[in-house]
């Protein structure tokens, strides 16, 4: 298993996730959380899952959790999580129709 590591941003994602969800539900926002860190930890495990992000950068895949997307990359010593994002933002820019 590769070691498990967070980029400054992937924090601050994950930061923003769950202060966003907690506004209206603040259990929701911890066990959302605890969701997307599982899905890193399994990551680190098995770092060929998820499609190949090539196309934002070298190295870059990507899995999905309900509406977010896990960005990462394995590194030498360690798979990096590289960015949290909410996906409904890029689903919809893709369908200008649907806003």
């Amino acid at each position: 298993m590769s070691r498990l590591r967070y980029s400054d941003a992937s924090k601050e994602d994950l930061k923003e996730i769950a202060r966003f969800i907690a506004k209206d539900k603040p259990k929701a926002a911890r066990e959302w959380v605890a969701k997307l860190r599982e899905k890193c930890r399994m990551l680190a495990e098995h770092p060929e899952v998820g499609d190949d992000r090539a196309d934002l950068g070298e190295g870059i895949r990507s899995t999905y959790v309900g509406t977010y997307i896990i960005y990462f990359r394995q590194r030498k010593q360690a798979l990096e999580i590289v960015r949290v994002k909410q996906c409904v933002c890029a689903t919809l820019s893709r369908f200008p129709d649907c806003t």
